[in-house]
């Protein structure tokens, strides 16, 4: 008879006792899921059943900013970092899914026993005689999962793999945005530094005046120091921007996989980068969108599972084993032939006292189980603020941005004229230094809100949790349930 038709018909008789335990197991443990009820649109946002932009970098209309996050979602250290653990999830996978399955393997050995006496005595004392032997054959070991155990085992390893592959996506999706972010930021910094130029020449130029002015007496030392004030204040502004130009370019060098030393081929797009006006979802939709919802969820999947196996702790253990192969064996130099050997043995264990170890391990895999239904829910009632703060944060930065663009063109305008009074001396420095102090701080205010809006608009794509779809797959395709067990 076969080897595996021998030891299904000696596991025939635990089938119903496995099914009675299934049965029992399945009832006794409850599966918990979250009992948040989602509203059914973003109070911040208008109801739309439109789905948000899947490449929304593509929607600032910039080929560089596209570049850049191409190659951070393939060159990114911490996102290949996140791969490796997500390897080694999917092998402890396979670890946890290969009990379900017979173990097979084989053995061999010899030996050759001689002794120094004499031929009488060998023949008289079998301890004496000269012995020499060979042994070879196949070694077969089987737990039958007649409560579940390793199943239950196999699919919370199963759901680490599902929570590791989204971990992964959700660490893409962080690269991604923290690319976009620390290119908005540069191109911020670098037209502040345009404004901030342009305004120090302006300075200087009046600078030069006032001090033509004074020695021709139109003008007082006092004139002169105020303008060199001014002066010296607004060149005083480039450094730091210069700074934060520079710490972002090293910032995505980083992220691409690079080094700060080459960040100075990163330059960016001289253009006007219009904000795109995203579209938010529902509710319900982020929860099967964003990578972290997803790995929480998975991370419950796991804690149920494990709840199950532990309840299994319980209930008895079927294990079967087997050996089949041939041996030889020589005494004192005489053959005795070689002869098949088999072993088939069965052994069911249960646990009857073990001063409270397996209610530990199921309190402690019930405590698991609440724990990671309140980290999901957690999960979910934040992702939802983060979008609601970035939605408000976005509209209410727009509203500044449009305020402040026309407060920079009115004073453009009272500039102009200020200057022109103070060609034609009817004012005087003061209000000429007034004028282009004035212009300096709303220059700076309006690309500070068209910077701050670009940034905003960026934290609500990120918390949308989009974008990772279009890099997939992330490694090889994870196994979507565990295989049906042999002995089920």
């Amino acid at each position: 008879m076969p080897l595996l038709a021998q030891l299904h018909q000696i596991s025939r008789p635990a089938t119903l006792a496995a099914s009675v335990a299934l049965a029992l197991a399945a009832c006794a443990t409850p599966v918990l899921q979250p009992t948040l009820d989602l509203p059914g649109r973003f109070a911040a946002g208008t109801a739309s059943e439109q789905e948000p932009e899947t490449a929304w970098w593509e929607r600032y209309g910039d080929p560089v900013l596209s570049d850049l996050i191409r190659r951070a979602a393939r060159e990114n250290r911490d996102f290949k970092v996140a791969v490796e653990r997500l390897r080694a999830a999917r092998a402890g996978e396979t670890i946890s899914r290969s009990w379900l399955y017979p173990s097979v393997g084989i053995h061999g050995a010899g030996f050759d026993h001689r002794t120094g006496f004499s031929s009488s005595i060998k023949q008289a004392v079998p301890e004496a005689a000269d012995t020499k032997g060979w042994q070879g054959g196949l070694d077969v070991s089987w737990e039958i999962d007649i409560s579940g155990r390793l199943r239950a085992g196999a699919a919370a390893a199963a759901a680490d793999t599902l929570a590791a592959e989204h971990t992964a996506r959700a660490v893409r999706l962080l690269v991604v945005t923290d690319v976009a972010t620390n290119y908005f930021t540069l191109v911020g910094a670098l037209r502040q530094l345009d404004a901030v130029r342009a305004i120090a020449a302006a300075q200087d130029e009046t600078l030069r005046l006032v001090t033509a002015r004074q020695r021709v007496g139109l003008a007082t030392p006092f004139d002169v120091e105020r303008a060199q004030t001014e002066a010296s204040k607004a060149r005083a502004a480039i450094p730091p921007l210069e700074t934060l130009a520079a710490v972002s370019r090293h910032r995505i060098a980083v992220l691409i996989g690079d080094q700060a030393f080459n960040a100075s081929v990163i330059v960016p797009s001289r253009g006007e980068i219009a904000v795109p006006a995203a579209h938010a979802g529902q509710p319900a939709e982020l929860l099967q969108r964003r990578p972290d919802l997803l790995a929480a969820k998975a991370q419950l999947d796991a804690a149920n599972a494990r709840r199950q196996q532990a309840m299994a702790e319980w209930f008895p253990r079927l294990f079967l084993g087997a050996m089949f192969g041939r041996e030889g064996l020589d005494v004192n130099d005489v053959g005795l032939g070689a002869a098949r050997f088999s072993n088939v043995a069965a052994m069911l264990a249960m646990p009857i006292f073990n001063a409270g170890r397996t209610q530990a391990i199921n309190d402690i895999a019930e405590s698991g189980q609440k724990e990671a239904v309140l980290r999901y829910e957690d999960a979910i009632v934040r992702a939802l603020e983060d979008v609601e703060n970035s939605l408000v944060a976005l509209d209410q930065e727009r509203q500044r941005a449009q305020l402040m663009q026309s407060a920079s063109a009115s004073a453009e305008a009272a500039l102009g004229r200020a200057q022109s009074l103070y060609d034609r001396g009817q004012i005087d420095l003061l209000p000429l230094l007034d004028a282009q102090r004035v212009r300096l701080s709303v220059r700076v205010g309006a690309n500070d809100a068209n910077t701050q809006m670009l940034l905003d608009s960026v934290q609500l794509y990120k918390a949308l949790g989009g974008g990772w779809e279009v890099f997939e797959p992330v490694a090889e395709p994870a196994a979507a349930s565990v295989a049906r067990s042999p002995n089920s």
